[in-house]
């Protein structure tokens, strides 16, 4: 063997020999050249062996035990697909049966003389040297033959292609990129074809694209702009694969770039309309949250003026012996009053919807209860109209689960509405009836009507249908959208209908039915009077003549007031003196109620009722969590103020009762 030889991965040579001497000595002979040997005694054995792991070389002896000869198996495995090289070993000196073994595809023959183990691992370095020669030819070939393919395909590509030699350099650019860029051939190769690469993408592009070279990697990937000739640059997807030859060592690189320009601008564009979209959205919500907290504030401006109007109205009718006519203008005056403070809950209302906060208190009405506290409202205005209100309650199944405050609303809106239009001695018809599991509530006038066109406005906020009819009969245009948006949240519907102008309106709600609820046993009320006796209660108001007038009607009550208008003022009272309850705006000079009963609540558990104009939702919870035990809105409802006013006597009267059990007991 040659001493280069020696150097070459060993091989791994099969020999087969029927002679178990002379296996042992070509062993030898071979391993001391470096080769790695296996030994088969028969055809059989060799095949076998063969078929679990091919050796680089064949050593066949001619003549083997049996009928087959070596190059008998040689042609068998040619004819099988397998294709190893093969040194023949024979005895005979024929040239005729030497030329047909080599016309069978053996790479040499070796005759069998004396000393042919001497010599023989020289022949097998002479023929795997002209394998491994024939294999890099073929592989040369086949490489430029791959190579001349990709050029040919490049050519017909639409895409920019190039490829690279092993190191990264590039050595072939095809027609389109030279198109494209203007560049010369020349001017592209090695890694000149960066020039092309704009400059702020250049340097990255370089540093990542060999440091793929050198990791042995088999992609490399980038998007990238390319200038084109006319000095405009385009976004273009560049993929770069390597190519590997059969020992897997990467032989050269491969690859294309695709413009994506397109892509690229309707990403650019669609990231830019989303960063739009939510500057928008943002500014939208910081809109919707300032136009709630200004509702907020202007629900508590209006709200304010208004209370000390109805408490000094409900105090003027507690006067005894009171002149009718005087008593008919202070119902007057309290029910534009409460109708002023409607029109501000439908403003807050509209906001809960419109934020998705309306909240209901389920519990199983009676619809038709509900009809009668309705109709008892509009009695006195209805009286005034002259109007004739004919109520037909038809239905036998009118319970139904749902908000009965809310349920009272949507029949208050509906009622008021036909009042409102319906002209002086007009009619209005109340019907309830039956409808496959439901319950339906119409409401009919002969009132100014409907334009058919305007039948699909009257559901949303603000409309009241042609712009003549909101300055002859005024309001905001809310009542409607609320009375659907509540009629939605119950899971029913409700439905407008008029034959036209000046033929009347009917508006029909029709709600799912509930069971009716199992009766209650009637307690007989065993207390009289006030059921903790006259109360010390704290009123925090720093608004002068609300906190006179309702200072005024408490007193009248029976109950002992002490007002103070601050903070500071309501904290030092009640650290001097002890009271039953306390009745506190909200916002005051020098801080907040809820400052207030915060602080208050550190020493004691007296009841606690936030009257306040802040009537939302969040300013109701901020109470509540603050320490009061309810929250009243301005204008106060009078009846809810009695009812904290005894709640609040019969919490006196346990906390009496439990002083007096522990002194009992010591």
């Amino acid at each position: 063997m040659t001493p280069d030889a020696s150097t070459l991965p060993a091989a791994h040579v099969l020999v087969v020999d029927d002679d178990e001497g002379i296996l042992r000595l070509a062993r030898k002979s071979l391993e001391r050249a470096g080769c790695k040997v296996a030994l088969c005694a028969g055809v059989g054995a060799a095949r076998a062996r063969i078929a679990e792991s091919a050796p680089d070389l064949l050593v066949l002896d001619y003549q083997l035990s049996g009928a087959e000869t070596g190059l008998d198996f040689f042609r068998r495995l040619r004819s099988e697909g397998v294709r190893v090289p093969a040194i023949l070993v024979t005895g005979f000196t024929d040239e005729s049966r030497v030329i047909e073994a080599l016309r069978s595809g053996v790479s040499d023959v070796v005759p069998k003389a004396g000393d042919y183990l001497d010599y023989l691992p020289e022949a097998v370095e002479r023929v795997l040297s002209q394998v491994r020669l024939q294999r890099a030819s073929a592989e040369a070939l086949m490489l430029r033959d791959r190579e001349e393919h990709y050029r040919t395909l490049s050519e017909a590509l639409p895409h920019l292609v190039l490829t690279c030699s092993a190191s990264g350099a590039c050595d072939f650019v095809s027609k389109q990129w030279l198109e494209y860029t203007g560049l010369d051939r020349a001017a592209s190769l090695g890694l000149a074809w960066l020039d092309a690469v704009h400059p702020d993408d250049r340097e990255e592009v370089r540093r990542t694209w060999l440091k793929t070279v050198r990791s042995g990697a088999s992609e490399y990937r980038h998007e990238l702009r390319i200038r084109r000739h006319d000095g405009a640059w385009r976004w273009f997807d560049t993929r770069i694969v390597a190519m590997r030859d059969a020992d897997g060592t990467v032989s050269k690189w491969f690859g294309s770039c695709t413009d994506i320009h397109s892509q690229r601008e309707a990403i650019d564009e669609r990231e830019r309309l989303l960063e739009s979209e939510q500057t928008a959205r943002q500014a939208a919500e910081e809109a919707n949250r300032a136009k709630d907290r200004f509702l907020a504030m202007l629900s508590h401006e209006l709200r304010t003026p208004l209370t000390p109007v109805l408490a000094g109205a409900r105090m003027v009718e507690m006067i005894p012996g009171l002149p009718e006519a005087a008593r008919s203008g202070i119902a007057m005056i309290r029910r534009n009053v409460e109708l002023e403070a409607r029109l501000i809950d439908d403003l807050l209302d509209l906001t809960r919807v419109a934020n998705g906060k309306l909240r209901l208190s389920h519990e199983t009405v009676d619809l038709h209860e509900v009809i009668d506290s309705v109709l008892e409202l509009f009695r006195s205005e209805i009286q005034v109209k002259q109007q004739d209100v004919h109520v037909d309650k038809a239905a036998q199944h009118h319970y139904v689960l749902g908000d009965r405050a809310r349920l009272q609303q949507m029949l208050w809106n509906l009622i008021r509405n036909a009042a409102k239009f319906t002209p002086d001695g007009g009619h209005i018809y109340v019907r309830t009836r039956d409808e496959r599991m439901h319950v339906q509530v119409s409401v009919e006038d002969t009132g100014v009507g409907i334009e058919p066109a305007q039948i699909g406005k009257l559901f949303n906020a603000f409309e009241q249908g042609s712009q003549n009819m909101s300055r002859q009969f005024g309001g905001l245009g809310l009542g409607l959208a609320i009375t659907k948006a509540l009629t939605d949240a119950h899971g029913g519907a409700v439905t407008a209908f008029s034959p036209g102008a000046h033929c009347g309106a009917t508006f029909t709600i029709t709600l799912p039915t509930a069971e009716p609820p199992a009766a209650k046993p009637v307690v007989a009320d065993a207390t009289t009077g006030h059921p903790g006796g006259a109360l010390a209660i704290l009123m925090v108001e720093d608004h002068e003549d609300t906190a006179e007038v309702m200072a005024q009607l408490i007193r009248m009550l029976g109950h002992e007031v002490t007002v103070v208008g601050r903070v500071a003022d309501a904290l030092a009272a009640t650290q001097t003196a002890s009271f039953d309850l306390i009745v506190s705006d909200v916002g005051l000079p020098d801080g907040t109620g809820i400052d207030f009963i915060r602080a208050f609540r550190e020493r004691s558990d007296v009841p606690a009722v936030a009257l306040t104009g802040f009537g939302t939702d969040e300013d109701i919870r901020r109470c509540l969590d603050a320490g009061f035990n309810a929250h009243l809105t301005k204008p106060v409802n009078f009846a809810q103020l009695e009812r904290a006013i005894e709640s609040a006597g019969e919490a006196k009267v346990r906390r009496s009762a439990v002083q007096s059990a522990g002194s009992g007991a010591a």
